[in-house]
């Protein structure tokens, strides 16, 4: 029994002797081949990483091309205070229209409604073009419509324009229902802006300017 016990286990000992031994050269030679590898992977990330990124902002209005046609109008209060400036940008087939404050505090918060009118004429207190009481900007006559244009939305129909609680407001839209022709044609036209919504004044003209060739 004691002999069992002290026996060698040769099968295992040959099992063992098989296995193979990495010596420090080996490993060494493994570390030397990847070493390309990993220097070439960290010179990639690095060009990756100082490449300059560009900057968009999606809230960039697009600029029209060059060339342009322009109109412009100078919207004012009855009491001739300057409210807003409008420029028209005719490219492409259409209008890029902005409308911009030019100071705070003349209009009150929330969305004003803002159309282009059928006459050229801005007076402050005025009859409109078939009559009646005289009131606001009502000389600059109903909204525009384009020549052969007779459905709704009436062609000078705009966007409102959202004043902030500052009292300012920049609106910039499209439309490629009137050209710069049309907007000149005959009597000319008119860009008007209504009251705050859901004030009594919703439905005064409260800013009115002529719109010419800027």
């Amino acid at each position: 029994m004691a002999r069992l016990l002290l026996a060698p286990q040769r099968g295992a000992h040959r099992r063992q002797a098989r296995l193979p031994i990495m010596g420090k050269p080996a490993f060494t030679g493994i570390v030397l081949s990847l070493l390309p590898l990993f220097v070439a992977a960290c010179m990639s990330e690095h060009r990756i990483s100082t490449t300059p990124a560009q900057n968009v902002s999606p809230a960039s209005p697009a600029h029209p091309a060059p060339g342009a046609e322009t109109l412009t109008a100078q919207l004012k209060t009855v009491d001739g205070q300057p409210v807003a400036t409008a420029t028209f940008e005719f490219a492409n087939g259409y209008a890029t229209i902005t409308v911009k404050t030019v100071a705070t505090g003349m209009l009150r918060p929330g969305f004003h409604d803002m159309h282009i009118h059928s006459v050229g004429k801005c007076e402050p207190h005025s009859t409109a073009p078939t009559g009646g009481a005289p009131g606001a900007f009502l000389s600059a006559g109903p909204h525009y419509q384009a020549p052969g244009h007779t459905g709704m939305p009436p062609s000078g129909d705009l966007p409102s324009l959202e004043v902030r609680r500052d009292g300012a407001a920049l609106l910039v839209t499209t439309s490629d229902a009137f050209t710069r022709a049309d907007l000149l044609a005959g009597s000319k036209t008119a860009l008007v802006l209504h009251g705050a919504e859901y004030t009594p004044d919703a439905e005064e003209r409260v800013a009115c300017g002529v719109i010419g060739p800027g």
